[in-house]
């Protein structure tokens, strides 16, 4: 997608003459956020159609990713597959879906192709597989890329789920947020040792037969020499692969030179970086503290998830994805011009509370309100058309946790300033560190993945080098979304950006009130996939994407 060209008005006269068609945005959007209430678009008969078939595909799809017997309207999950094949049997049928000129039939045929039609509906390897943990590259299934990164990602969450340290059994997200609050060295070295299965369920036995190497070059091999999706990651928002790379090295530069001159251990590097948010902890030992605490934050913003009819399945169990993400349970959806809104569906797997678990539960929360505000026509109630840019507003009212005045109100304590910064661009270093990995690995498929990782953490997080571990492996995005932990990396600039944006035309957020959520959806939630992520950004900020806002961020660290 060619970026859409800078905004040539001043900023101030751009917003000057597009407030009263905001306005009248977020009026509508007041009016509509009660059920049957709000006046929307005339769909055509296709689209009737096709927000049926969406229905009760994201009914399914929910019931069964939760192991649920009914879907989240009370229908058993047989006569639910039942109403979903007649769905798709009344789509497919329709005549007017072989029209392909116009915008909206060309977005439903897309979405049919990609994730509604029943042979889409895969991905499970067959059972008997087995993990890949060691030498099998006879094994026939290695052939099918698909195949492969569904074997690896099942094994990745049969092991993610499953650690034991010390008797107890655990899994990588409790054992990550421990290793920010445990004092003991020797327990912290032995919890971060017990993560070994899961780097090992993707990279197995670290040599030329890995999984994760075979995934690499079998990409290399589909995307046939030219430009990797990761490559183009950057490309929407106008940025060129090198210039992707310049930026992460920039803002890892920065961060570098607010850290001690000084080599620590991997799990000394988690305790350092967290321990910071450690008494904050304290403050959120449950899940329910966390619910308390998330809900508190987005009501003051106009965004209550109660409110918004936001699901939660917080919980660990076993076979339960160990990735935290957020979808769809039923999408906004218009019935005889009123508004019917919809449920998002927020997945996570918390075995406590704890401040990071907080952190990413805002982050997912932000996902939540962002398709909660869509407001598009059925055809294009879906994610926006780059995940770079979603995973970017998730973090818009999640990142206010790190400022003390936030903590105050909050958590009823706080950390210095540049304390919190230290902990909260840590984790974004980390996450660029796995963007520069993923962006060189596939460049140079050949290359040792532990001697890239190796090489990326000790000269920018300054992390001593364990090139005989695999430790990159203990993301699972790695396996089956080649780029996005990409996303995170560049988000993180559009993230500083957006904010720096409100605070010019807002003020600073913790002085937000409840209309800031009806703003934000008329500035930047609404559109779903009715417009293009870039063209929606630059609108906002009235000029092209900067890395300036961050880098001024890591800034205040110092200062």
């Amino acid at each position: 997608m060619t970026a859409h060209p800078p905004n040539r008005l001043s900023t101030c006269r751009y917003h000057r003459w597009r407030t009263p068609i905001r306005l009248l945005a977020v009026l509508s959007f007041l009016a509509a956020c009660h059920r049957g209430s709000g006046t929307g678009p005339a769909p055509t008969a296709g689209e009737i159609s096709f927000q049926r078939l969406r229905l009760w595909h994201d009914r399914v799809r929910m019931a069964r990713a939760l192991g649920w017997d009914s879907t989240i309207d009370g229908s058993r999950i047989e006569a639910a597959r039942d109403s979903l094949s007649r769905a798709r049997q009344s789509f497919s049928a329709d005549p007017a879906q072989t029209r392909t000129a116009d915008p909206i039939t060309q977005a439903m045929q897309q979405a049919w192709r990609t994730q509604l039609k029943p042979d889409v509906d895969g991905g499970v390897p067959e059972p008997g597989y087995g993990c890949p943990v060691e030498k099998q590259t006879a094994h026939p299934a290695w052939d099918s890329l698909r195949r492969l990164e569904a074997a690896v990602y099942q094994c990745y969450g049969a092991a993610a789920n499953s650690i034991v340290v010390d008797g107890d059994t655990l899994n990588r997200l409790a054992i990550l947020g421990l290793l920010s609050q445990t004092p003991d060295r020797l327990r912290r070295e032995r919890l971060f040792r017990a993560l070994e299965p899961v780097w090992r369920s993707v990279d197995g036995p670290a040599d030329p037969s890995s999984a994760y190497r075979h995934i690499v070059a079998l990409r290399r091999t589909g995307w046939s020499g030219g430009p990797s999706p990761i490559d183009l990651k950057g490309a929407p928002f106008g940025l060129g692969p090198a210039q992707v790379e310049g930026w992460l090295l920039e803002a890892l530069g920065r961060f570098r030179s607010v850290t001690p001159d000084m080599l620590l251990e991997p799990w000394d590097w988690y305790y350092e970086n967290g321990r910071a948010t450690a008494a904050l902890s304290q403050r959120l030992p449950t899940i329910d503290d966390l619910r308390r605490v998330n809900r508190a934050w987005y009501a003051r913003l106009g965004a209550d998830p109660e409110r918004l009819r936001v699901y939660y399945n917080l919980a660990a169990g076993p076979g339960k994805d160990p990735v935290a993400y957020t979808d769809f349970a039923e999408r906004n959806r218009w019935v005889d011009g009123r508004l019917v809104p919809g449920r998002p569906w927020v997945s996570a797997s918390y075995l406590a509370g704890g401040f990071d678990n907080l952190t990413e539960l805002l982050h997912e929360t932000g996902h939540a309100i962002h398709i909660a505000g869509i407001r598009t026509r059925p055809a294009f109630v879906d994610w926006p058309d780059d995940d770079t840019f979603t995973e970017a507003l998730a973090d818009v009212a999640a990142a206010e946790a790190f400022e003390p005045s936030w903590q105050i109100t909050f958590l009823g304590d706080s950390i210095p300033l540049a304390r919190a910064l230290r902990a909260k661009y840590a984790w974004t270093a980390m996450d660029m560190a796995w963007a520069l990995f993923e962006i060189r690995i596939h460049r140079e498929p050949g290359a040792d993945p532990n001697a890239v990782w190796t090489a990326i953490t000790t000269e920018y997080l300054r992390i001593r080098p364990h090139p005989e571990w695999s430790w990159w492996a203990m993301r699972g995005q790695l396996i089956d979304s080649p780029g996005y932990l990409v996303n995170y990396a560049i988000g993180a600039f559009i993230t500083a950006d957006i904010r720096h944006r409100i605070q010019q035309l807002k003020g600073p957020m913790m002085g937000a009130d409840s209309t800031l959520y009806p703003w934000l959806v008329a500035e930047l939630y609404q559109f779903g996939g009715e417009r293009p992520s870039a063209r929606v950004l630059e609108d906002f900020l009235g000029r092209r994407l900067s890395a300036m806002a961050l880098l001024a961020d890591l800034d205040r660290i110092g200062s």
